[in-house]
């Protein structure tokens, strides 16, 4: 658990990286056309979405932290990271790196597929049978949804091409 102090500098950081990507990043990294006829094909559709969902959430724990009672002098909890929990976050960091780097070789579906069914393995699902469906149909079914019906195109890469 947090101090108020740190929490409040938690929101206040949220926000602050929120106000970067909404008014500096995106207006002056993204080449938005002037007419696009769903408003959700819009290159800055996504980003505008996530930069306002992290500024709502920054201020949602700035006034958190504002407005909580304060904590006991005492913490009961021992916060000490374990073994596991380093292990986890190191395998974590490998698979997200190996994924940035498999992206223009394999491609977006299957990277997303091969990551997905490793994050369900790490976290210790208990129904790795349904994360594994998901992890092969979802990113099928947003494939063919984004190529075929609203017509974009997803990175294929060099190796395996979906139709």
């Amino acid at each position: 658990m947090l101090s108020r102090r740190a929490e409040l500098l938690v929101g206040l950081g949220v926000m602050g990286l929120a106000a970067l990507v909404l008014w500096v990043l995106i207006p002056g990294h993204i080449t938005i056309p002037r007419r696009v006829p769903i408003a959700a094909l819009s290159p800055a559709f996504w980003p505008n979405v996530i930069g306002w969902t992290m500024l709502l959430c920054g201020a949602l724990l700035t006034a958190r932290a504002t407005f909580a009672p304060p904590p006991p002098d005492t913490i009961a909890d021992d916060l000490s990271i374990t073994r596991p929990e380093v292990l986890r976050m190191g395998a974590l960091a490998i698979t997200l790196g190996t994924a940035y780097v498999a992206l223009p070789v394999v491609g977006m579906t299957w990277t997303c597929m091969i990551v997905y069914f490793l994050l369900v393995l790490m976290t210790g699902a208990r129904r790795p049978i349904w994360g594994t469906l998901i992890a092969i149909l979802l990113p099928l079914a947003l494939y063919f949804f984004f190529t075929k019906v609203a017509g974009v195109a997803i990175p294929q890469g060099r190796i395996v091409r979906l139709p």
